[in-house]
């Protein structure tokens, strides 16, 4: 009779691990970027990497993005030269850097095949058995079959976002997920994080001032 008020364990889910697992990273920079704009953060990528691969063998982490390229305006080339700039920082940290260019349209210019750019790699690499485990660092639902193909090969596919972009279905059909915006203090900055410590310092500096006032009897 007791039994009938216990509590129901919940559903716990298993993970499974392979021996000496190899993990390869693929890291969506449009995607991420889309979602660290509009949170207002700046992304630490080698403690990011150093967080999802865990324990395991990285093989190697891959960075796709798409780049400005032609006759570009004075704004664009000045845009472009600080993204080459972060790019170098990123090979510089083992990173390896994969571009595209981006599409001009009247709208301004957009990614273009950075999507097949990267299930490419992601299945060209399991089919030459390089890895165990994709870890994929996107929210993009466009990565659903390719993400069950590389399932049929064998491999587990684990998935990294952050809310704001994230897809409902590639979250369901991934082995893992990990929702970035709860561990963002791990490996991010705010991108106004100057701005906000002198405003603080402002603030200390006038409350300071207001209460050596009331000290000394200044109502002023």
């Amino acid at each position: 009779m007791l039994g009938i008020f216990k509590r129901k364990k919940k559903d716990v889910k298993v993970v499974y691990r392979y021996p000496n697992e190899r993990v390869v990273i693929f890291i969506d920079g449009g995607n991420m970027f889309h979602a660290t704009n509009a949170l207002k953060l700046k992304i630490n990528y080698k403690k990011l990497v150093e967080i999802l691969r865990k324990d395991r063998w990285l093989l190697r982490a891959y960075f796709y993005t798409g780049i400005p390229s032609g006759d570009l305006p004075k704004e664009l080339r000045e845009q472009l030269r600080r993204q080459q700039g972060f790019l170098n920082e990123l090979q510089n940290l083992g990173i390896k850097v994969k571009t595209m260019p981006l599409k001009k349209t009247p709208e301004g210019y957009i990614e273009k095949g950075i999507d097949i750019l990267i299930a490419t790699d992601m299945i060209s690499l399991a089919f030459k058995n390089a890895y165990d485990t994709a870890i994929l660092v996107s929210g993009d639902s466009d990565f659903v079959p390719v993400v069950e193909k590389i399932q049929e090969l064998g491999k587990r596919v684990e998935n990294a976002a952050f809310k704001k972009t994230s897809s409902y279905e590639l979250r369901r059909v991934c082995d893992e997920f990990l929702l970035l915006d709860n561990i963002k203090h791990r490996f991010t900055t705010p991108l106004n994080q100057e701005k906000v410590q002198k405003k603080e310092e402002t603030f200390w500096e006038k409350l300071t001032a207001f209460f050596k006032k009331i000290m000394k009897g200044d109502k002023k």
